[in-house]
């Protein structure tokens, strides 16, 4: 995962920027069939469990963040300057023209990817 500081160090004062919040992220992320059996739960007389990945697992951000490294490389291999940190991402560029352009690029790709909006 990227710190503040490498994000920082990146950037330029002519940049221009836009954020990407990826909505329900961590649901997008499907569990092998598998693994599903450890992350059951009963509640009342249901039992119940998980098809993908869930808040409040201590892997979870670890998992999301291996997953998502392939989107971002993709991208970067594109040309977008994108700064991944979990569900949300940053991405630069030198004019407001160019970073739009970016993001419409990103956004296509994760609504391909099955990401909402």
């Amino acid at each position: 995962m990227l710190t503040l500081a490498q994000v920082l160090q990146a950037l330029n004062k002519e940049d221009w920027m836009v954020l990407v919040d990826l909505q329900d992220a961590y649901f997008h992320i499907p569990i092998l069939k598998s693994h599903r059996k450890y992350l059951r739960f009963v509640g009342g007389s249901q039992h119940y469990q998980f098809v993908v990945l869930l808040f409040g697992l201590t892997s979870t951000p670890r998992v999301f963040t291996k997953v998502m490294a392939v989107v971002a490389a993709s991208l970067r291999r594109k040309g977008i300057a994108v700064f991944p940190y979990l569900d949300d991402w940053l991405i630069k560029a030198k004019s407001p023209e160019l970073v739009l352009h970016h993001l419409r690029m990103t956004t296509q790709l994760m609504f391909h990817l099955g990401f909402s909006e």
